[in-house]
């Protein structure tokens, strides 16, 4: 998603905020070791000493002094990370230590945003769309099948069990999809009647890919669409548009909630058929909940998309009543 000026600006103050706390962090351990190891500043004073005479000599036009500036400063750094191994420090104890090194905590590779910062970016989204509270208390280890019957009376047979024991088996395959995620490409379609713990178990999916430090966007079917149809009609340029909708297929996972409670028309069912058949492509995972059966989704959808849910989705059926009258 496109930022506002006002979230890039937090966004890169976070960023800002990293670095200056690993150079605090820097700092502290520098002033340790030199009271308990003086030697190390010496090594440090020399290595700057040299360094300079090295700069000096130079610009004075002696083309070895940096070649026996390297062989120095390598003897120096040898030394330093000998003494810090002999008393119980890490050889990189005096470097500073980034959350990623790959940018060193700058958000960019050259002029390519990294990866944390794509992670950092979606974190800022959901705390400015409130889910980042929903689940904080919609998440596995708030997750209690009790709230499911186990009455024989219950019994579904076309599952063959229980509404207890159908969401034991649900909460072992959605929790493997996110223990699985970084190895394979996987989707999910969650299906059942209302008030069964569809969108709960959504939630609990965003939270645990999120903290594993993936790109989630998460869209009830209704503002998906909403967002698309005016920011694709709205006065913005077309690279503008394309950033806006790039990321709702660029995401490691989406998730579409509630899929069925749009109003369905061809503009729709075009962008619904775009964004699954596209993410399936890139080898993207998605993850879709409905109240629709499988055959009331074929219904309203067709053939065309509906075949790319039977080919490439695992379907997900919830069974029992409405849970919510037991919270």
């Amino acid at each position: 998603m496109k930022l506002s000026n006002y979230q890039y600006d937090v966004l890169m103050q976070r960023f800002d905020n990293k670095r200056m706390h690993a150079r605090y962090e820097l700092d502290k351990r520098i002033a340790e070791v030199y009271e308990k190891l003086p030697e190390i500043k010496e090594i440090d004073s020399c290595i700057a000493s040299v360094s300079v005479n090295a700069g000096k000599s130079a610009l004075m036009g002696d083309d070895s002094a940096l070649l026996k500036l390297n062989e120095n400063i390598k003897q120096l750094s040898d030394e330093k990370k000998r003494l810090l191994t002999e008393n119980g420090y890490t050889p990189d104890y005096l470097e500073e230590h980034f959350e990623c090194p790959k940018c060193k905590d700058t958000g960019f590779i050259g002029n390519e945003p990294c990866e944390c910062f794509k992670v950092a970016e979606t974190e800022l989204i959901l705390e400015s769309s409130n889910i980042k509270d929903v689940l904080s208390k919609e998440n596995f280890a708030t997750f209690n099948a009790e709230l499911y019957s186990n009455e024989l009376e219950d019994y579904d047979k076309e599952l063959q069990c229980t509404p207890y024991k159908n969401i034991l088996s649900v909460y072992e395959k959605v929790k493997a999809f996110t223990q699985d995620f970084d190895k394979e490409h996987k989707n999910l379609l969650i299906y059942g009647s209302t008030g069964l713990g569809k969108t709960f178990l959504t939630n609990c999916i965003a939270n645990e890919v999120l903290r594993s430090k993936h790109t989630v966007m998460y869209y009830t079917t209704f503002s998906l669409f909403d967002m698309l149809s005016k920011y694709i009609r709205s006065d913005n340029d077309y690279k503008e548009q394309s950033s806006y909708r790039d990321s709702v297929i660029t995401c490691e996972l989406l998730i579409i909630d509630d899929l069925g409670s749009e109003m369905s028309n061809t503009f729709t069912e075009t962008q619904l058929y775009s964004i699954i058949n596209e993410r399936l492509l890139k080898g993207l995972s998605t993850v879709i909940s409905s109240n629709l059966s499988p055959k009331n989704l074929h219904d309203r959808y067709g053939d065309r998309i509906f075949s790319r849910f039977m080919k490439d989705y695992d379907f997900i059926k919830l069974i029992g009543s409405d849970i919510r009258t037991k919270l």
